[in-house]
């Protein structure tokens, strides 16, 4: 969502709190809270058009009781016992609910779903229609259910609880509480609907399944960037030197040392194996190395760092002191420029938005590569800055090996031979006669073409 909508959203939309990341986790060496509170957000639903559930046009909460999760023979809707819908304040919004009661967990879901659908409907510059419209009119969200476990299916979002150590359900750890999760789970309806599935039964679309996964983290990270307060500590604690371990690049935590995946990763293609999320893991590296040098170009363009500190930092000598020298230059540089630092941070994320949703619109799910994505995220960089950081992304895809396989016909040699063309014997000519020089070989009926210059 670009900055300018956030803004005019504050003066209309409807009033809700969502925690950027899961409450449990705490600072680095403390049993302080990362995000003691939750943050005020504003949707795009008015007031008036909120309806209690939370639900709107788009989307609705059942609190649902005993429900066991959908499976093949059991979808939705869901017709059985619910608690009651969560009502408003008296202004109409739902800012007011207590973050330990029942109410908020409800409300939190809804309110984290439509969020980051506003944010990514504002990037796509359009409305997303649901991939499962043909059935029903909107998405079901289920927040609480006896479940270790989490999924989204067609029509619904359904969430359970965190796992402890010794397998056992967590009930301090709701997933409807967990924006990474639920942004990545969105992500993947947000893929279906903009993208589509495979059509061929003989494309076993290995690419396909790792684009899946990798969207969806992306859509959780570029979403998560629109929490004033995990930007500021984002900054705070790195001082803008992003190429290193921090709070942006671990999605959906699940607790101090666990999360399901890193963004920061050094995987290449030649590391993984086919399992979409593992194969996810070299093209999310790639694209959100692209948001980080974005963001650091612009702090160059704006002279807030130098040139060489950027190609230092980008690089990432392995040296200790090396490493220290660069956070320390860091540090100098972003001490009294804390607003413009997250100013450039902001651009680069609105940047990653919108390129991705042009190359979401533009990509075909039917035998999709790494390759045809990376070509179709160079269309999108000329579309939206005539080119401006095609070598920046060129970089970035090139050091995670993706390229098109040897076999691909892309990679083709065509000699002219090849191509049906022979030479005649002896010395070129010049003159006149240099026109009939080259000509293609005899075709099957006996005639020959000549090619003119």
């Amino acid at each position: 969502m670009s900055v300018e909508l956030d803004r005019r959203l504050a003066e209309s939309g409807t009033k809700f709190r969502i925690f950027p990341q899961p409450r449990f986790l705490t600072k680095e060496g403390t049993d302080e809270p990362l995000f003691a509170e939750p943050e005020v957000v504003v949707l795009s639903v008015e007031p008036a058009a909120m309806q209690p559930g939370p639900a709107d046009d788009r989307m609705f909460v059942v609190d649902a009781i005993g429900k066991q999760p959908y499976n093949s023979f059991f979808r939705p809707p869901f017709r059985g016992s619910a608690r009651p819908p969560v009502r408003p304040a008296e202004n109409g919004h739902f800012d007011h609910l207590d973050p330990d009661s029942r109410e908020f967990k409800a409300a939190t879901m809804y309110a984290t779903v439509r969020r980051v659908l506003d944010i990514w409907e504002d990037y796509f510059g359009r409305t997303i229609q649901w991939h499962f419209e043909s059935d029903f009119a909107r998405l079901e969200l289920i927040p609480l259910i006896e479940w270790d476990n989490a999924q989204s299916g067609y029509g619904f979002l359904e969430f359970g609880f965190g796992r402890k150590e010794n397998g056992t359900i967590d009930h301090d750890r709701p997933f409807c509480e967990n924006f990474d999760v639920l942004a990545h789970e969105l992500g993947h309806s947000i893929i279906f609907a903009e993208v589509g599935v495979p059509a061929s039964p003989f494309d076993e679309g290995v690419d396909y399944g790792g684009m899946h996964e990798s969207a969806g983290d992306l859509v959780a990270i570029v979403a998560s960037l629109h929490f004033h307060s995990l930007v500021d500590q984002l900054l705070d604690s790195t001082k803008g030197n992003l190429l290193t371990v921090n709070g942006l690049d671990r999605v959906g935590e699940l607790s101090n040392s666990r999360e399901i995946r890193v963004a920061l990763n050094s995987r290449r293609m030649s590391d993984v194996s086919d399992q979409p999320h593992e194969r996810s893991l070299p093209l999310t590296g790639a694209i959100f190395d692209t948001m980080v040098e974005v963001f650091q170009q612009d702090l160059v363009d704006r002279k807030l760092i130098t040139e060489d500190l950027r190609n230092r930092s980008t690089h990432l000598p392995g040296n200790e002191a090396d490493l220290r020298q660069i956070q320390g230059e860091f540090a100098t540089a972003y001490a009294g420029n804390e607003s413009a630092f997250k100013e450039s941070l902001l651009m680069a994320r609105d940047y990653l938005g919108r390129l991705l949703a042009i190359t979401y619109s533009s990509i075909s799910a039917d035998f999709l590569t790494y390759h045809g994505m990376l070509r179709a995220i160079l269309d999108a960089d000329r579309e939206l800055t005539m080119g401006a950081h095609a070598q920046i992304i060129r970089e970035c895809f090139a050091w995670r090996e993706i390229a098109p396989v040897p076999t691909s016909m892309l990679v083709r040699q065509h000699t002219i031979m090849n191509c049906g063309f022979t030479t005649l014997q002896g010395p070129a000519p010049t003159g006149e006669a240099q026109r009939d020089y080259m000509i293609p070989a005899p075709r099957s009926n006996g005639a020959r073409l000549t090619v003119r210059p």
